[in-house]
Order: structure tokens, then sequence, then C-alpha cells
């Protein structure tokens, strides 16, 4: 009976152990548990130790194989880089060469003493800037009876039998013998974008007599390239032939404007705007600017300087040598775009424009004056220029067979230390570009050539199109150029839209270029004859004298001539407002 009693607390104490064994056995469990997650972390931490350590070997292997890389192509474009730039041109150090530097302002005749000698040496090439001006030199060489070619980037006239060439001077051939060379402008030397053609032709043209027309700011610089090539110069320094004087009564627009002026703005939106407000006032006008066609261009030229028309309205593109009877030049404006920033104009620039008053036999006196700042033009025609310093250098195709891909080469060219003097042209549109068509080919030739087809790379229509042809080239394929000309009844439809038109031509313009780089000669006849025909309808529309008027981008209405916004305030305050 007692031990009866007893049994519950023993069953009790029993059931202690139990849990506490059970307890033990948990305790057991979640330890080895632990130790299991503790060694699995372990393991997971160890495993992942051991692959950022493999990643840093790879890349360490990657920088080092780069670093390698790059030494060699470092060394190759080295290599290829002569210690003097001269050397860039062996076949111009074969001959012993005679420049005639002739050096002057605006308007002293550099150019037309330089063009007798050239007539004088019975064959040779005149390079010019800008198409305008090499198509003038063209045309006044075979009216004399000296058959001459024409070569630009844009078109090719090749007359039979031709002993001259005229070409922008990216064109000139540094393979071939002339027995005289004019390079004209020669001060565009240090330009950003296009001064390494300057360079190229004063070092490399092969020629026994090369005249230069320059600016004083250029004469030092152009010099001391002439001495490191081993060559004879002599100077031949033109003044102007007719006073410049500023103006000092304030100018109003349109109530002051004269028969014989310039008046110039820096776009086609304000050249179109300011013709309208003369053509309103029965001010019959020319107009001239970058989008026209040349031909378009020299057309109105010719109006202006036989007097049909009284006045022109230009951009800067007179100031390259344009050869027009202004009696005054006339800054509407006197800030500019210049591809890449707005800003106020040079001293220089200045100068260049406004030295194209003046016209020795017809004005005895050129005048200068603006719509603002005359102060500022006059300090500007007085101001010293200053030197030179550096020649533009463009990029060497010599480059072109380094064993790397274009866009590593045109990279480690930017790496290049230059000599001195000497300062490297822009790459960043060549950069940019090579960047869009890199994967199409391994031919570094093959892309050199997409590359420097010469188009408008900022209008997005020409740059997509640009790509398409690359592409096609690329895979054996011809761009098919008869699908995208422009037809008769296409060019009709819009006779009266010179928006339009200057778009449709500028394809054309690629379109030429394109087949004149790859050799696709079946289809220029029907661009040449298109771009024929849009011309003549574009100068139908200048010979109404009926431009529009500036308006709103948004709404249409009219702004006026001179108002800074593209919307008009109306819209622009409703644009704020959203």
């Amino acid at each position: 009976m007692e031990n009866q009693r007893k049994q519950p607390g023993k069953d009790k104490m029993n059931e202690t152990y139990v849990n506490k064994d059970k307890t033990q056995s948990r305790n057991k469990a979640d330890g080895n548990k632990r130790k299991k997650k503790s060694s699995s972390a372990s393991r997971d931490a160890r495993r992942r130790e051991a692959a950022k350590r493999q990643r840093r070997v790879k890349q360490e292997r990657r920088r080092r194989r780069q670093e390698e890389l790059e030494a060699k192509l470092r060394a190759s474009m080295l290599d290829q880089i002569p210690e003097k730039y001269i050397d860039f041109f062996p076949a111009a150090r074969e001959i012993k060469r005679e420049f005639v530097l002739h050096v002057g302002p605006t308007n002293s005749g550099k150019t037309y003493d330089a063009m007798k000698a050239l007539r004088r040496a019975g064959d040779g090439v005149y390079l010019a800037p800008l198409r305008l001006l090499a198509f003038e030199q063209y045309e006044q060489m075979n009216a004399d009876g000296y058959p001459c070619s024409l070569v630009t980037g844009e078109e090719r006239y090749v007359v039979e039998d031709a002993l001259f060439q005229a070409s922008t001077i990216e064109m000139l051939n540094l393979q071939k013998y002339y027995s005289c060379a004019v390079i004209d402008e020669a001060q565009m030397i240090a330009d950003n974008e296009r001064g390494g053609s300057w360079t190229a032709a004063i070092l490399g043209v092969c020629a026994e007599e090369v005249h230069v027309c320059m600016s004083p700011t250029a004469l030092n610089l152009v010099i001391r390239m002439i001495k490191e090539c081993g060559d004879h110069y002599r100077i031949v320094r033109h003044e102007r032939k007719v006073p410049l004087i500023c103006e000092k009564t304030d100018f109003e627009f349109p109530e002051d404007v004269q028969k014989g002026d310039a008046l110039i703005v820096f776009s086609k939106r304000m050249v179109h705007a300011v013709a309208y407000e003369l053509q309103k006032k029965n001010i019959p006008c020319s107009v001239i600017y970058g989008a026209l066609p040349y031909d378009v261009r020299h057309e109105q030229a010719r109006l202006f300087a036989q007097g049909v028309n009284d006045v022109v309205v230009a951009t800067d593109a007179i100031g390259m040598g344009l050869n027009l009877p202004i009696r005054r030049v006339v800054f509407l404006e006197m800030i500019k775009f210049d591809g890449r920033v707005t800003r106020e104009l040079h001293a220089e620039e200045i100068k260049q424009i406004a030295g194209r008053a003046g016209r020795f036999g017809q004005y005895e006196t050129g005048y200068v004056s603006s719509l603002m700042l005359r102060d500022e033009i006059a300090e500007a025609l007085e101001q010293r220029s200053r030197p030179l310093r550096f020649a533009a250098v463009g990029f060497p195709e010599s480059l072109l067979d380094i064993p790397a891909s274009l866009l590593q080469i045109i990279e480690k060219w930017e790496e290049v230390k230059m000599h001195a003097g000497y300062k490297k042209c822009d790459t960043k549109r060549m950069m940019r570009m090579c960047r869009a068509i890199r994967t199409i080919s391994d031919d570094n030739h093959f892309l050199y050539d997409c590359l420097t087809i010469a188009f408008d790379d900022q209008n997005p229509t020409l740059y997509t199109i640009w790509k398409d042809m690359c592409q096609c080239e690329a895979e054996g394929r011809v761009f098919p150029i008869h699908m995208f000309l422009p037809s008769r009844s296409a060019i009709h439809s819009v006779h009266d839209d010179l928006d339009e038109l200057e778009q449709m031509f500028k394809k054309l313009d690629l379109f030429y270029g394109y087949c004149d780089k790859f050799k696709h000669e079946e289809y220029i006849a029907d661009i040449i004859n298109r771009k024929n025909r849009i011309s003549r309808a574009m100068i139908s529309i200048l010979a109404k004298q009926e431009l529009k008027s500036r308006t709103c981008k948004r709404c249409g209405r009219r702004i006026p001539w001179n108002y800074p916004y593209g919307l008009c305030e109306r819209c622009h305050r409703a644009r704020r407002s959203w």
C-alpha cells in the first residue's frame, strides 16, 4: 500500500528525466544543426572567397592582357608616326618646291594674282575652302579658255583634256604631280575640324610652284612649315585697293537699306526672315547661305553682281572670298552658332566679313555698319590680329593598317602627343560615327571610307540613310538608291517649298558621295539630273521674291524677323503653364 502511494512521485520524476533527455536530445540536435549550418556557411564563405579570388585573378589577367594590347597598339602607332610630320608625305619630299606667299587682308587681290600664276604655269590645281569658290574658279577658267574640271565631295565634272582642276581642299590628290598649285584661305589651317586639310596641302602637295593665299595671322606658321620641308619661299604683300570705313550713324532696318548692301546674319531662318521684310518693301534681294546648292548660290550672286537685285542677304559664307560688288556690309547679328556653341563673333571673323565691302573700279570706298555694337566692330577692325600658333593635323590614314579596330586606333590617336607647333583635329565626329558602324566590318579601310562620305551627320534622316548604306556595302549589296531618288512629280509636288527641296538636295548629295566613294557609277547621271531639277525649282522660288515670314513653330502665328525665340510669347507662356 505504501509503495503504491509513492508511485505518482516516481512517475513524475521519471517524466522529468524523460523531458530532460528530450531537451538534451533537442539541444544536441539543434547544436548539430547549428554546427552543420556553421559548417555549411563556412564552406559557402570559403567558396565565395575562392570565387572572388578567381575573379580577381581573371580581372588581373584581363587587365594585363589589355595593357599588353594597348602597349602593342601604342608601339605600332608610334612606329607609324614619323619623327617629323613632313615625312607623312614622302612624294612631296622628292620635289624642291618654290612657295609664293600672298599675304594681305580681305579683298586685296591675293587670289586674283595667284590664279594668274596658275594660268601661266600651263597646268595645276586650285584648292578652295568652299564648293562655291571652287565652282566660281571652274567657271571663270573655262570661260577664259583654260579647260578646267571641278572635283568636290559632292560632285565631279570632268572636262575632256582639262589641264586644270578646281577642288575643295579635302579632294587634293597627294600622289599626283602638278606644275602649279593654289591654296586659298590658308588661315583655315588652325581650324579644329578642317584645318588638317590645309596642313596636308602645304606639307604634301606635289607641285614645284605653290601659291598660298592667307591673312597675315598665318604667315609665321606657314613659313615655319615650309622651312621644315626644306623648301624655298618668297612673300608678296597685298594691300586693300579701297579704304574701309566704319559708319558712325545709327542704322535702322529696313528703312536704311541701300543698293549695294550686304546684310549679314548667321542662320538660314534669319536669311529668310530678313529677305521677307525687304521683299515686303519691294526691295529685290539675293540670298546666300550654306544649305543652298552651290549653283543656286552662284545664280543668286550673279543677280546681285549684275544689279538685278539691289541687296544680298547672306551668312558668313560671303567672307570666304566670294567675289561680289558690295558697297556696304551691315551686321544685323553679332552672335553665331559655330556647330558646337553659340558665341560672339571673333575679331578676325568681323575683319573677314567686313572686308568684302568695297570694289575696286566700282566702289572706291567700302563701308561697314551694324544694327548694334558699332563700337565693337570699329574696335575689331583696328585690333591687331594674333598670329596663329598651331597647325591642325588630321587623322593619318597610314594608321589604318595597325592590327586593331578602327575605334581603338582613333582613341589611341587622341592620346598621342603632338609635335611642337601642331595640334590634332577634333575626332569626336569620327568616333561617334565609328561606334555606329564598327560591328559591320573588320576592314578599317572600308570603315574609314564610310566615315569620310561628306554629309550633314546632324540630320537624323541623312544619318539613318548613311548607316543603311554602310550596312549594305559591308554585306556586298548596293544600297537601293533608285527607290529613294525623287521623281519629277515628287519634285513638282513641293516646288514652292524651299525647305523640302533643300532636304531633297541634301539626300542627293549623300547619294552622290556614296556612289563616288564606292564606284557605283550607274547612278551618277540620274542623281545629277535630279539635282539640276531641284536647283531650277529653287531658283524659280527665289526669283519670285516671295519668301515666307518667320512664324511660331507651334501655332504658325507670324513673329517679327528679329524675334529671339522660335515660339511666340503666347505659346511660350502656355508651355510654361503645363
